[in-house]
């Protein structure tokens, strides 16, 4: 209890009371002091003092992994040490180093593992709420996840957490970070007054945009997944600029989840492989999933986005699949 004393700021998030010795504003403020069950810390450390890992065949120079273990070195911000799902120390590279490029590791990459090691699904993915009801959007980076998050709030609805979604076995969805991250071109787009965004980090041109409206405290139900995948310039006139497809075999529903996982590569380093194929297993039994092409362009988008509902993914089908993307499937489900 006395590493939990120390910690000023108590965070709310993913399910858990996350007490840190610096400020995390990107993680709702959690007023409760009670510590526990679920209570992690987030605390300074040197890690010349961490002991010895022997590290396994997932690991590389700077990713060091062990089941219970997670350490990241990364040249001129810090050192990072996930540990039993409980701990989160850091050590910066130097006096340099600014709070913020620490917080950009902490609150991701570093969460991540330590809610893998505590058994947790974690997905690479953006969620949503409207009415009572979550959407999570999937998709490789740069993919427009970001963007459609926030020309989402543009039409009311509220984020429940970027970049890290942690789905329970009942299908909720916990709140998580309260940032999103846009590139320069996007927040242009956006009409967002980027010279007044902080910098996600020093030397991007990656700006953080924080929501003003409080987050829900409480794991919202998950309604339907989106997987963004590349638009399709040719689309015949009068069809909808934003379409979905089905993705109705299982197999190939439990693959795409599994790629959209935070890094497998994580969950096998730390024997969590397992839980993780049952997890999305489940996942993919109790949540439609669809794919979701989007316009090309941000105003393309916002237009659309004031003609449909994503609550309501069957009004947006598009033609049913095509031999070639039929095709497609069937060998994504043989891999």
């Amino acid at each position: 209890m006395s590493e939990l004393a120390n910690c000023q700021h108590n965070y709310g998030a993913f399910g858990l009371n996350i007490l840190s010795d610096i400020p995390l504003p990107e993680l709702p403020v959690h007023t409760s002091t009670d510590f526990s069950p679920a209570a992690v810390s987030i605390t300074a450390s040197s890690h010349e003092g961490w002991p010895s890992l022997e590290a396994n065949e997932h690991s590389t120079p700077s990713l060091q992994m062990a089941a219970g273990d997670w350490r990241l070195e990364l040249e001129g911000i810090g050192w990072f040490r996930a540990h039993a799902g409980e701990t989160l120390s850091y050590e910066r590279w130097d006096d340099s180093v600014s709070d913020r490029d620490l917080r950009t590791f902490l609150v991701t990459s570093g969460l991540a593992a330590l809610l893998i090691q505590r058994g947790a699904l974690v997905l690479q993915g953006t969620t949503l709420v409207r009415n009572g009801q979550a959407v999570m959007l999937l998709g490789a980076p740069a993919s427009g996840k970001s963007t459609l998050a926030c020309c989402l709030q543009q039409e009311g609805w509220q984020l429940l957490s970027s970049e890290l979604s942690v789905v329970s076995e009942q299908g909720l969805v916990w709140p998580g970070l309260q940032q999103l991250k846009l590139w320069h071109d996007s927040a242009v787009a956006l009409g967002l007054d980027w010279a007044q965004l902080p910098l996600v980090r020093r030397g991007l041109k990656r700006y953080a945009l924080l929501p003003e409206a409080d987050v829900s405290s409480q794991a919202i139900p998950l309604a339907l997944i989106y997987i963004i995948i590349g638009g399709n310039r040719n689309k015949e006139a009068g069809e909808c600029e934003i379409q979905t497809r089905h993705v109705k075999r299982q197999a190939v529903a439990l693959l795409r989840l599994r790629n959209n996982a935070y890094q497998p590569r994580v969950y096998r380093a730390m024997d969590q492989e397992a839980n993780l194929f049952l997890q999305v297993s489940a996942l993919a039994r109790r949540v439609h999933i669809y794919s979701l092409e989007l316009p090309d362009s941000v105003k393309r988008m916002q237009q659309a986005l004031e003609k449909v509902d994503l609550l309501i993914a069957g009004s947006l089908e598009a033609k049913p699949a095509t031999e070639l993307e039929a095709a497609a499937e069937a060998q994504e489900e043989a891999k």
